[in-house]
């Protein structure tokens, strides 16, 4: 019989090899599927804890001062180990240390089979939110008592194994078969865990070609709920103190706003007229215009389209938002082609035995899974660093035609299908911006659009109408090409030329960024360098550009045989963009480049987008739709909707205009605190205004024991603040998180800084909106500056001078309204409840001393102000908080 042995270890630091020990030891043993031994220990290091590890782990030096050291109590668990197979959340992380530990201690190292948990349950779970412990725990609905303690994870990953087995035992005869086949490159033997068994017949799977397929639940529309009652009687029934809201939140509350949402919106849906309605977040916004869709949909037979600014709203939106209102109607998910998996690409990766990398073949193992799960065929369900790994560009739907033998199994088609018959179809910004101006149409025919989150409408628009190209995907393309055409050598041998040139050129410009940096450093919000592109004086470089252009002409000319056309198309694309974006310089657009200050010297980012996208908006989306409702928490300034108007080409249209009461109480429970004694920040050299402004940030700090969010507009300042708190010895019992600094996705970083009591979390432009930390995790929010775009920024100067020609002031115009938006957004990060409370740091005394100032407090709801010198303010503080 086979024995399973889970180990987890709590320890000083990250690394054994530079001397960090275990503090505590535990040991599950598994046979049968039962946990039939416990061993747990707590192990005295030998050094002192560091105070985050204690924080982490409630284990103090207190505790671990009588306990026995390791070559103590080695023996005492030794035996357990003999002939097992090893199990861990990250063996070679446990494994390690358990190894120094014996070699330390004279005893010899153990090389045991492994089994891997994190690994496992990547392949196992492709749609799990995360793989941490706790937060698959939490997923799995397994009871994790104690987080960071040995024992508590240890008995959670000897569930998680049970269960994942339980998992693998289930899956059909050929993808278990499947699986072994591709096993060898993981860290996990699954011939120790599972093998092949009698067909695993399901009813709810298909094979074909050698894969299992999940089969699509149709919508049957006799299930479709009917509306016969007027709407007054159907939202009566929503939003009743015991209607349908009532049961299924259970802390639902009447909020007047809400209803007020949902009844303009139906009536402007009837009317066939526009409207702006600004709702501060936390009111609701989603059900109140979900609500009359529905109705719409429903009563009248109208499609409804739902735009939001991400993929991942849009499922939240049907995954969360509507399912909970329990009413059956019809919805599609619609996204880009480049979302969605190709079977047959996919088939052709998978057979593909150059593919045989780690992480080759994780992807290989996950998509498997997947597929017995899937009927989208969406990869935004996978958690995969999608973005970090270009395999991806080349397993996705394309322009291609598909093979006649994956036709049937289209998941893209699959998606429009389902959109031509559904009540409910979510979009986001930028595919609602490309359909547009398209001539074949990815959505269907609608007249009824919600545009949530509209204040970002113009900028996501003017992105995707825009165009982009970086080195990473002319990498992707090459080696598409390379694979596609490897009987043809005339082509391959230009290939070879072609990739010598491109990667030329792409070092030419990486130097021209580097170059156009040395005075003054441009630097994106994501720390890379940039600068405006023009072909002007760049002899050089144009010379290079025309020879790429000429030999990708030639190489597109080599294929002409019909299996060919979609290479060739690539090709020909490839060769206007370049065109586009690197020779023809028009007044209406501008074009930079992107660069990683320590990236390889040819990567490259250019990006091109038009300054103003007003017309098509007007042209092609207002004027061809009877009602469109732009909603959002941040559309006024000054409270006026003037700006976003004319942003989007509204404003010599007619549409209605709403703000939404409040419904917080912001006068009791947030107050706004401005020093006057700040130095000012100077430009280029701005150290002072920085040590400063950290010195304030460690006194808040110890008022608020943490909890603070720190919203930079310079990535640079945030680095160089990160460093100084971090070294700040008033700090050392606090977490502190840096964009881009701590390693980590936003979600992740956010949920690191809930996690931790005493935290500090350091965010640029991504952290101004879209972020949602509600309650006692957040009691503090500092605003450093003013978010008003660098004056010297290349790109912003470049839009500046294209409304100089047109006569039109750009602070008025772009720099105001774009400021003042963003302070709202970054505002609203701090109520998002009722029983929200707490204090707003403004670092910027332009908010009191320029007459500008006024329109930015006059944009957010009306709060009491102080502006004093800190001293003073930190008084206040004790007291107030």
């Amino acid at each position: 019989m086979q024995k399973f042995v889970v180990i987890d270890v709590e320890t000083t630091g990250q690394s054994a090899t530079k001397g960090d020990r275990i503090i505590e030891l535990a040991l599950v043993v598994i046979e049968n599927k039962e946990i039939t031994k416990q061993y747990n220990q707590l192990i005295n290091p030998g050094k002192s804890i560091p105070t985050f590890i204690s924080q982490l782990t409630s284990i103090t030096d207190e505790d671990v001062l009588a306990k026995p050291m390791f070559e103590e109590v080695v023996d005492d668990f030794s035996e357990l180990l003999d002939e097992a197979i090893l199990v861990a959340h990250n063996v070679p992380f446990d494994l390690t240390f358990l190894n120094e530990e014996l070699e330390r201690v004279g005893k010899d190292k153990i090389n045991p089979y492994v089994v891997d948990t994190v690994e496992l349950a990547r392949i196992l779970l492709p749609q799990a939110p995360s793989y941490k412990l706790n937060e698959l725990a939490e997923f799995l609905l397994i009871t994790h008592n104690n987080p960071h303690r040995a024992i508590s994870d240890a008995l959670v990953t000897a569930d998680l194994l049970i269960l994942l087995v339980n998992k693998l035992e289930a899956l059909p005869h050929n993808v278990i078969e499947q699986l072994l086949d591709l096993s060898s490159p993981l860290r996990t033997d699954l011939s120790l865990i599972c093998k092949p068994v009698e067909e695993n017949y399901r009813d709810d799977l298909e094979e074909y070609r050698g894969f299992s397929l999940k089969k699509p639940k149709e919508f049957d529309q006799e299930e479709q709920a009917k509306i016969s009652e007027d709407f007054n009687t159907y939202i009566e029934s929503m939003y009743h103190e015991n209607g349908n809201l009532a049961q299924a939140f259970p802390s639902y509350e009447i909020r007047k706003g809400q209803v007020f949402i949902s009844e303009t919106i139906y009536d402007h849906f009837r009317k066939k007229e526009h409207a702006l309605i600004e709702a501060e977040t936390g009111i609701g916004k989603t059900i109140g215009y979900l609500i009359p869709s529905i109705y719409e949909a429903l009563a009248h037979n109208e499609k409804v389209v739902i735009s939001t600014t991400n993929t991942n709203l849009q499922s939240q939106l049907i995954d969360q938002d509507l399912r909970k209102l329990n009413i059956p109607i019809s919805t599609s998910i619609i996204k880009g082609k480049n979302h969605y998996l190709s079977l047959q690409k996919f088939e052709e990766f998978f057979h593909d035995s150059s593919y045989r990398s780690y992480q080759d073949t994780l992807l290989k193992a996950m998509i498997l899974i997947w597929l017995t799960e899937t009927t989208s065929g969406d990869l935004d369900e996978i958690q995969f660093p999608i973005e970090k790994y270009p395999i991806f560009h080349q397993i996705v739907v394309s322009n291609e035609k598909a093979n006649e033998i994956w036709q049937d199994y289209c998941f893209y088609m699959r998606m429009i299908d389902q959109a031509n018959h559904a009540n409910i179809i979510v979009t986001n910004h930028a595919l609602l911006a490309i359909d547009m101006l398209a001539e074949q149409k990815l959505l269907p025919n609608y007249q009824r659009l919600i545009i949530d989150e509209a204040h970002q409408l113009d900028q996501v628009a003017t992105n995707f109408l825009g165009a982009s190209l970086s080195y990473f995907e002319l990498t992707a393309l090459f080696q598409q090409l390379d694979r596609n055409h490897t009987n043809y050598p005339d082509f391959l041998n230009l290939l070879v030329d072609v990739k010598y040139e491109i990667d030329l050129l792409f070092r030419n410009l990486f130097q021209f960024v580097k170059n156009e940096n040395l005075q003054k450093k441009a630097v994106t919000d994501v720390g890379r360098l940039k600068s405006v592109w023009e072909i002007n004086n760049q002899s050089e470089i144009k010379e290079v550009i025309d020879r790429v252009s000429l030999m990708v002409r030639q190489l597109s000319a080599l294929l002409n045989e019909d299996n060919q056309q979609h290479d060739q198309e690539q090709l020909i694309h490839l060769e206007k963009l370049l065109q586009l974006l690197l020779i023809n310089n028009k007044a209406e657009a501008v074009t930079w480049l992107e660069i990683d200050q320590n990236g390889a010297e040819n990567a490259v980012f250019i990006h091109r987008e038009p300054f103003s996208i007003q017309d098509e908006l007007r042209n092609y989306l207002f004027q061809s739709k009877e009602s469109i409702i732009l909603i959002s928490s941040t559309l006024t300034m000054n409270e006026s909707f003037d700006y976003i108007k004319r942003k989007v080409g509204l404003d010599s249209l007619t549409s209605s205009e709403y703000i939404v009461d409040h419904h917080f109480d912001y006068q009791n429970n947030v107050q706004l605190l401005i020093p006057k004694d700040l130095p000012a920040i100077q430009y280029p050299n701005n150290d002072q205004f920085i040590y400063a402004i950290n010195e304030a940030i460690i006194s808040i700090s110890e008022q608020t024991k943490g909890r603070m969010l720190i919203l930079f507009t310079s990535y640079d300042m945030l680095r160089k603040s990160y460093y100084i708190l971090k070294e700040s010895e008033l700090l050392s019992d606090y977490m502190i998180i840096g964009q881009g600094v701590t390693t980590g996705s936003r979600n992740r970083l956010i949920k690191q800084f809930q996690a931790f009591d005493q935290s500090i979390l350091l965010g640029t432009n991504a952290y101004w909106q879209g972020i949602d930390i509600p309650g006692d995790d957040l009691s503090c929010l500092v605003i450093v500056k003013l978010p008003f775009q660098s004056p010297q920024d290349p790109i912003f100067m470049k839009k500046a001078d294209y409304l100089k020609r047109k006569g039109i002031n750009p602070f008025i115009e772009l720099a105001l309204p774009q400021a003042v938006l963003q302070f709202k957004q970054g505002f609203g990060r701090l109520i998002r409840k009722d029983s929200d409370h707490g204090i707003i740091f403004v670092f910027d005394e332009r908010l009191m001393t320029k007459k500008y100032g006024k329109t930015f407090i006059n944009s957010i709801p009306t709060i009491p102000i102080k502006y004093d010198n800190m001293q003073n303010l930190l008084k206040h503080v004790d007291k107030w908080i």
